[in-house]
Order: structure tokens, then C-alpha cells, then sequence
């Protein structure tokens, strides 16, 4: 069986109601949720005012004035505070769902879409549907074809359930083959989105003012950043502690931000690297900061 699924509870789940929750969610993230009509979803950032990326959220429209903020990677707290440090008097509120959630992500190793239970339809593109007292969207910051399930913790497992259980390991391991990086441990607040790719899927470029705006549209018009995420893979007997500096004839071009171990096999893992390493390390590797055996290569 090629169809895998992971249960995890998702670090971040706030409800934003109230009749200016649209309005003031336009004004602090990075899409035009004013687009986004009732059963639809999109993924944005929160960035700082310089540009870097504080936080990330798929956004759920369940109605009018009431959104669902959903993030695997980013506390729930953080985004709160971040939610609520610009209110003077909106009429908005937040909820940390939290602890009340738990996000089934199931994908297949051909990055083909995989369905969770014969009679579960694919969600249309942009689109979430309801399943039982959850909701189930596709998933693209895992895989292509990946889909997940944000589901009440007191859900019980549905039968019939077309996919073998996976670790975290596995998970990870088919977000870096395909060189998706994850918010914040590989692209955070030292940041740009344009560093992990995230521009496309996350940022709206004709929308009003949002934090960060102005660094945003400069880079767009520049057309590039000088630093990129890249998946990579190392070869030595000694892992290194994370993150790690990484050199290419004896000058700091990147940093090794995550890694995968994989028994028998080259661990995997993604780095930030510079544009003048990056020809370093398709033909020689980089290094490793204090670890003389071993090399960083492209994946």
C-alpha cells in the first residue's frame, strides 16, 4: 500500500468572529481574504514589518463574519497575541481551539491524490467539505495530492480507512522530497517568504495594506531573493546540531536547517543556502560547521 496517513495535534486552531473579522484579518495578513467566500480556503502569512514570516494559517471560511485559522507548525498562543496586538476598536474576536483539534494528513509516496475513505469525494481546488464534525482540504504544504482532516479530538476513527499509519519521520521525509519548506523551523522570522517559495501560494500582490506590504511588492519588482530553500542531503557518520552552518571553500554560504534521519540510507533535510553556494554544492557539496566528515549535497 502506497496510501499513508499521520494523526498529529495541530500546534495552532483560532476562531475569528464578529463583524470585523474579514476587515481586520485583510489588514494583517498577507490574502485577500475579501475573495474568500463561504466553504473556501487559502493559506496566508503573518509577517513582521520588515517582510519576515512570523506565522502561517490555512484560513477556513465558515461564514460571514467567522473564519477558522488552522497551522501545524505555529503555537497557538503566538498567533493569538499576533492576532490581537493590533485591535484599537474592531469589533472582532479570537478563541485558541487548540487543544480541541487533532489533523489526520494522509498522501501517497506517486504524489497522486489518495482518497481517506471510499465514499470521501476530493475536495474542489480552493475548496474544503465538511466530514463528520470536520473538514477536510488538500494539503500542499506536504505534498502535491496530500489532503488532511481537521477533525474534533473526540472524534473517534472512522472504518474503513484506506491508508497504513505513518511516523513524523515519513511525513517530513515526503514534504523535503518535494522542497516544500515548513513555517518556522525552516523559513521563520529571520525570513522572506520569496526564501522558501512561499509567494506564489501565499501572498496576494494586488490586495490593500497588510504588515510587510512594502517589503513584499519591492522584491516582486526586483523579481528575486538571494538566498533559497533547497532540499539536500548529508552523508556523514556524525549529525549535526540544528541549525548549522554550512561553507563552501571555507566561507559561510548557508545554513543546514532541518534534517531526517534515515537507517541505512543519506539522511534528508532542507537548507537555506545563498546564491553563490549554490554551484558549490551541486558539484562538490558544502560543509558542515565542526564536522570534517561528510558533505551536504543536492537532493
Amino acid at each position: 500500500m502506497n496510501t499513508f496517513f499521520y494523526k498529529t495535534f495541530p500546534k495552532g486552531v483560532i476562531r475569528v468572529r464578529e463583524e470585523d473579522a474579514e476587515n481586520y484579518l485583510q489588514s494583517q495578513w498577507t490574502i485577500n481574504l475579501k475573495r474568500l467566500s463561504k466553504g473556501e480556503i487559502r493559506y496566508g502569512l503573518r509577517l513582521s514589518t520588515r517582510g519576515r514570516v512570523l506565522a502561517d494559517s490555512f484560513f477556513l471560511r465558515l461564514g460571514e463574519e467567522e473564519f477558522l485559522l488552522v497551522s501545524r507548525g505555529c503555537e497557538g498562543s503566538e498567533i493569538n497575541s499576533l492576532l490581537e496586538e493590533n485591535i484599537v476598536a474592531d469589533e472582532v474576536e479570537f478563541s485558541n481551539e487548540s487543544k480541541d483539534w487533532e489533523l489526520i494528513t494522509v498522501w501517497s509516496n506517486e504524489g497522486q491524490f489518495t482518497s481517506l475513505l471510499k465514499e470521501v469525494e476530493r475536495p474542489e481546488k480552493g475548496k474544503f467539505i465538511q466530514f463528520g464534525n470536520g473538514y477536510l482540504f488538500e494539503d500542499f504544504t506536504i505534498s502535491p495530492g496530500a489532503y488532511s482532516l481537521l477533525r474534533p479530538t473526540a472524534d473517534t476513527m472512522p472504518d474503513g480507512w484506506m491508508a497504513r499509519e505513518a511516523t513524523l519521520e515519513c511525513l517530513e521525509k515526503q514534504r523535503i522530497r518535494f522542497g516544500l519548506a515548513s513555517i518556522p523551523n525552516e523559513i521563520g522570522p529571520d525570513e522572506l517568504p520569496q526564501e522558501g517559495r512561499l509567494e506564489v501560494d501565499a501572498i496576494d500582490f494586488d490586495k490593500g495594506c497588510y504588515l510587510g506590504q512594502e517589503v513584499m511588492a519591492r522584491i516582486h519588482a526586483m523579481g528575486r531573493v538571494r538566498r533559497l530553500t533547497v532540499p539536500v542531503s548529508w552523508n556523514g557518520p556524525e549529525l549535526p546540531i540544528l541549525p548549522s552552518s554550512l561553507f563552501a571553500n571555507g566561507k559561510k554560504c548557508g545554513i543546514l536547517k532541518s534534517l531526517i534521519v534515515q537507517e541505512g540510507e543519506k539522511s534528508i533535510g532542507m537548507a537555506l543556502i545563498h546564491e553563490n553556494g549554490i554551484g558549490s554544492l551541486e558539484k562538490e557539496g558544502l560543509t558542515l560547521e565542526g564536522i570534517s566528515e561528510g558533505r551536504i549535497q543536492p537532493l
